[in-house]
């Protein structure tokens, strides 16, 4: 059995926060592209509470512009 979304509560399990790790469905997951070394880039999925906080996204700043 898939598990439910942390955030909505629906049961269309998509991924997972990369910072706490709360279960998320495609709707609740926030895409991120982050920088790690020389030309590298990571793709990320945070939470909603987690996209706009700078100690877990360092794009943070971006989102928080958006609200």
């Amino acid at each position: 059995m898939n598990p439910v979304c942390g955030v909505c509560g629906r049961d269309n399990f998509f991924t997972t926060c990369a910072d706490c790790r709360v279960p998320m469905c495609d709707s609740c997951a926030r895409f991120e592209l982050l920088a790690e070394g020389c030309g590298t880039v990571v793709p990320a999925y945070f939470c909603p509470t987690c996209v706009s906080n700078p100690l877990a996204n360092p794009n943070a700043i971006f989102w928080q512009m958006k609200e």
